[in-house]
Parts: C-alpha cells; sequence; structure tokens
C-alpha cells in the first residue's frame, strides 16, 4: 500500500515535532514538514524516514498551493499563540484566519481528502465560573472574555465548517487543553512550569501567580500527538470538533507536584493569587470518537518533563 502524503504545519513547534515524529514512526505516511524557519529542531525532523522539511510563510500563497497540491491530507497547527496575539493582534490575524482561510480554500480546490485544525479549548471563554458542568463542544461561541487568540480560532472553524459545506475538505477540530512535556516552549500556558524549575535551580522561591483553587485542563504532549494522529483517520468523525484534555487539575495539586518532583519543599512556592479560571471541559468525545480513554499521568507527565528540562540544560549549558 502506497502512503499517503501529509502537509503538517508548524511543524517545527511544540506540538507539531512531535505529531512529526509520530507520522514517521507509523511508516504510513509521506510526511512534508513545514515551519517559517529551518531551525536546529527542523533539521532533526528532516532526518527521519518519510520527512520532508520546506521552510515556508503561510501567507505565501503561493508557496502554500504548491505545498497542498502534493498532499492527501493537511494538519494544521501554525499559530501565533496567545501573548503574540494579544500584542499584534493584526499580525495574529494574518496568519490565525488569513493564512487558515487560504489553506482550507486550497485544500478545497485541490481535493484534500481531511484537514486537522488545531484549535484551543480558551474558546469557551474565561472559565470564570467555578460551578459551571465541563463544557462541551457544542458550547463554542462569541461570549463575554474572548482573547484575540481564541476569537482567531473560532473564526477559523467557522471557516472550515463554511469551505465544508460548500464541497470542501472535510475537518476535524482539535481544542486542545494547556500542554506540557519535552520541548514545551517558554512563551507557552507550561512556562510558568519552566521559570518555577528555573527559580529551584537558583536557589530562590518559586511564583506562581495562580489561586490555589484555580482549575487546569491539562494534556500531554504526547496524548496531544495521538489525538491529533488519530484524527487524521478516524473513520466516521468529521466535520466536529474534539476537546483534547486530560482530568481538571488545580494549581496547588499541579506546582506542588511539580516542585516535589524537582526535590524541593512545596513550602517555598509564592502563590501571588492574581488570577483564576476554573477550566472544567469534557473528555468525553475525545474517548468516544478518537479512542483515547485514559491520559498520561500527572505526575508520570511531570516527572518526564522535569527530566527533560534537566537534560536540555545540559545540552544547551544552562547553569541548573
Amino acid at each position: 500500500m502506497s502512503r499517503r502524503r501529509v502537509l503538517v504545519t508548524g511543524a517545527a513547534g511544540f506540538l507539531g515535532s512531535h505529531v512529526v515524529e509520530r507520522l514517521s514512526a507509523t511508516g504510513d505516511y509521506d510526511v512534508l514538514a513545514t515551519d517559517i524557519a529551518r531551525t536546529e529542531r527542523a533539521e532533526s525532523l528532516a532526518a527521519l524516514d518519510h520527512v520532508d522539511f520546506l521552510a515556508m510563510d503561510l501567507r505565501d500563497t503561493a508557496a502554500l498551493e504548491a505545498a497542498v497540491s502534493t498532499c492527501d491530507k493537511v494538519i494544521h497547527l501554525a499559530a501565533v499563540r496567545l501573548q503574540a496575539a494579544s500584542a499584534a493582534p493584526r499580525a495574529a490575524h494574518d496568519v490565525n484566519v488569513g493564512a487558515a482561510y487560504d489553506l482550507l480554500s486550497l485544500s478545497a480546490e485541490h481535493g484534500v481528502q481531511r484537514v486537522v485544525l488545531g484549535s484551543t479549548h480558551i474558546v469557551y471563554g474565561p472559565f470564570d465560573d467555578p460551578t459551571a458542568p465541563p463544557f462541551t463542544e457544542d458550547q463554542a461561541s462569541i461570549r463575554r472574555g474572548l482573547n484575540m487568540y481564541a476569537a482567531g480560532k473560532l473564526s477559523a472553524e467557522a471557516l472550515a465548517e463554511a469551505f465544508a459545506q460548500s464541497g470542501g475538505a472535510p475537518y476535524v477540530t482539535l481544542r486542545y487543553g494547556t500542554i506540557y512535556g519535552p520541548r514545551a516552549n517558554r512563551d507557552s500556558n507550561a512556562g510558568i512550569m519552566i521559570r518555577i524549575l528555573d527559580a529551584l535551580d537558583r536557589g530562590e522561591r518559586p511564583s506562581v501567580p495562580w489561586q490555589r483553587d484555580s482549575v487546569h485542563a491539562l494534556i500531554h504532549v504526547h496524548d496531544a500527538a495521538l489525538a491529533t494522529v488519530r484524527a487524521l483517520e478516524a473513520a466516521g468523525v468529521e466535520r466536529t470538533a474534539v476537546n483534547v484534555v486530560g482530568p481538571p487539575v488545580t494549581a496547588e495539586e499541579l506546582y506542588t507536584a511539580l516542585v516535589r518532583i524537582h526535590g524541593s519543599d512545596p513550602a517555598a512556592i509564592q502563590w501571588r493569587d492574581e488570577r483564576t479560571r476554573y477550566q472544567y471541559v469534557s473528555s468525553k468525545r475525545l474517548a468516544s470518537e478518537l479512542g483515547l480513554t485514559t491520559t498520561t499521568d500527572l505526575l508520570g507527565g511531570l516527572k518526564e518533563f522535569v527530566d527533560w528540562y534537566r537534560e536540555d540544560a545540559k545540552s544547551t549549558g544552562r547553569t541548573q
């Protein structure tokens, strides 16, 4: 059987790199991995079996068409993330909405069989009600408290359905929770975890902005990557959204466990109580549609995260 060709955007990113590695390991795909620059991580991806890397700006429509026209399926993970989207909303719109439009339009034109669209659980709003039941996929809407990043993702989701309705590619939207694990970016939602470890290694007290009872919808990067690859092939699953989240965990549970695994005393944590949220998000569809019934245990996932952090410190010469 010939291998299917898959375009992965944002391939050198945190989640994207894990997705490309998983696709390569299956032996079932030829992967065209794209990102804006050819970095060291991109070179590592290009060395994998059945992976080609292409440095490309998604706003270059001609280059994007050349890539899409060679592929059977698309995984779209490239995005301007939350902090950057808030700081430069117009530039973020050009990527998060404009490039998504072009990708969906070209996928329709060239007969792409499926688009897996990376989205976010923050399309549900600010999670400011601790008594609200877990959000389900049908509850995404325009509501008070949406930020620029969430607004762009909602727009892209709507465009995916509009194109599919008019004969374009079927899609699966994945609303990822807070992703953590090896290769996390310092400016991602997992950045607080990295800064805590930085402080502990310097012998300083770590600082946490969250109230202790805040609830986070975490998902380990290995689970998020597995869900992404499953969404590419899941029979009968199309034109739908799926929350990709693990069990809810409080800030106190999360950061106390992280500090203990580091080998330090959780009593050292400075709780600033500046922010709160209650991210209760349903994972029922993740189990029923993508078959992901269990996710990485929190303690095991945090240990892997700390181990990676320490190895990264050694390899980069960063002082611990």
